[in-house]
């Protein structure tokens, strides 16, 4: 063989092993380079929010390897985010079982498992979590969350106070602890978390109608409007928006508004029940009876019969036009529903009594009080039957008196004290509703207590007193009259010229 072939054949094969060896270091460095690099890539597409190719990244790392503890917990998050709850729990247990007592991966499960609606389950595994690693801001937030919905509101509350002093930055943490307030009944403390949330966050809505609701029931009334104006401009299309607004200006009186406003709200969604509802009630309390009945029982339709409320409001509509034995029925509706609802009883007492049926209204008192013996006005109601169409004064007595003993400061309570011959302490009574009334700017209320004040005189038989109280309220546009037609109290006047003066002028029909 010639020399010069065989050393180049020599060479050759020297250079073919060292690069086959070569190939084969890169095909291992390039598999140990992968198989580390899917977790980092994993990372990445996740930092991105690609979850679907993060998750597909884990998995392939998991693949590899099953003990990469880091790549279930990064995987379980990512299906987390994607709502995908059952698949995170499972990758959160996985890694649990890797690194047992991890107080991250402790907190993810509570998280999880409060998403599921397992609260207990997100109690326990959260304040494990923080018992080890109490500087996570979330997790503390996610315990006042689990504990607001086990109804432990003082422990979230305290809760959230804490996430609040560690990121108080975050206008959820404010609004989520008012929530809880709220339901403590500390109105005061959730409107100033409200206002805080607004400030971190000027279109939070649902802060904004939070705090609205608060601000209503502290009687900050045109603050509440101004709020619902608010988010109304932020979103014109929100039917409660405009019902919750026409509710509020109905309880103060702004009787057009409200109707205006629940309008509004049908024209968004007529499907909707409580814009019908409160629209009913401002159309009864400004005269439109008709109006108010169809409304009412446009309501009851999409209530599908099943708010004994509104049947019992169905009822009050028509007792203002007399109508007792439609009041009959509409209260039976409701005890259908509640059997326990003493306002039912007790309008359906009252109807009975209008039509004669004192022994049916009489035997219904007694069974409403037997169950609840603090309701003041059926004391009341009992009492006047038993004064007025059985001559009972005594047992009639002792009602009046349990009437002002259990409630002493109601309208009912006044009612009571005018039967016992104390009109000094009923006037106090209504006097100061309506000093009330008049500094919170409850027009209709304050109207309506001047009739109620012209039923203790029509009581104590103080004449210029009852025409003087009723004429004011009827001027006002007071809608109740069928009591002022019906009721034996205002029997001795009747044939008197001022009373008939009064019919005629405000169109009193018997």
């Amino acid at each position: 063989m010639n020399i010069k072939i065989l050393l180049s054949h020599k060479y050759l094969q020297s250079f073919s092993n060292k690069l086959l060896t070569i190939i084969f270091f890169l095909i291992i460095s390039s598999k140990v380079a992968s198989a580390q690099d899917y977790f980092k890539m994993g990372c990445i597409e996740q930092d991105k929010a690609n979850l679907d190719l993060a998750i597909k990244d884990y998995t392939k790392k998991i693949a590899e390897d099953p003990t990469f503890t880091k790549a279930y917990v990064n995987r379980g998050l990512c299906y987390q985010d994607k709502a995908e709850f059952d698949m995170a729990l499972k990758d959160f247990k996985k890694a649990l079982e890797l690194k047992p007592g991890d107080p991250a991966i402790l907190m993810s499960l509570g998280t999880v498992y409060f998403h599921q609606k397992k609260f207990k389950e997100a109690l326990e595994n959260l304040e494990a979590g923080l018992k080890k690693a109490p500087n996570n801001v979330n997790a503390q937030y996610d315990l006042g969350m689990a504990k607001h919905e086990l109804k432990d509101y003082s422990g979230a509350i305290l809760a959230f106070n804490v996430a609040i002093n560690m990121d108080p930055n975050k206008e959820k943490f404010y609004y989520s602890r008012a929530l809880s307030k709220d339901l403590m009944r500390d109105f005061r403390g959730a409107m100033s978390d409200c206002s805080n949330a607004v400030k971190l966050k000027p279109d939070y809505e649902k802060a904004y109608f939070l705090r609205a609701k608060e601000e209503n029931e502290l009687q900050f009334y045109k603050q509440a409007l101004e709020d619902l104006e608010i988010i109304i401009k932020l979103s014109p299309g929100n039917t409660r928006y405009y019902a919750e607004k026409g509710d509020i200006e109905f309880h103060i009186g702004l009787l057009k508004e409200s109707i205006k406003d629940c309008n509004k709200a049908i024209e968004i969604n007529n499907l909707y029940g409580n814009p019908f509802y409160t629209k009913a009630l401002a159309e009864r309390d400004s005269g439109l009876m008709d109006s108010a009945k169809v409304d009412i029982t446009k309501a009851n339709e999409l209530f599908k019969g099943k708010s004994p409320l509104c049947w019992v409001e169905s009822a009050k509509i028509k007792m203002y036009t007399g109508d007792y034995k439609g009041m009959i029925d509409d209260c039976g509706f409701a005890l259908k529903i509640s059997s326990n609802y003493s306002y039912a009883k007790y309008q359906k007492a009252y109807a009975m009594a209008y039509l004669g049926n004192d022994t049916g209204a009489i035997r219904i008192l007694n069974e409403l009080l037997t169950v609840d013996n603090s309701f003041a006005i059926g004391y009341m109601l009992l009492g006047r039957l038993q004064l007025l169409s059985l001559n009972q004064k005594e047992e009639a007595k002792k009602n009046f008196e349990m009437g002002v003993k259990v409630h002493s400061d109601s309208t009912a309570s006044a009612y009571c004290f005018a039967f016992l011959n104390m009109e000094a302490k009923a006037e106090n009574i209504l006097n100061k509703q309506i000093a009330h009334y008049e500094e919170t700017g409850q027009r209709i209320k304050r109207r309506d207590a001047f009739a109620e004040l012209a039923y203790v005189y029509a009581i104590t038989k103080d004449e210029a007193k009852f025409y003087k109280c009723i004429s004011t309220a009827l001027e006002k546009g007071y809608a109740y009259k069928s009591w002022i037609e019906d009721s034996p109290e205002l029997d001795y006047l009747r044939r008197k010229s001022e009373y008939m003066d009064l019919a005629v002028k405000y169109v009193l029909k018997r």
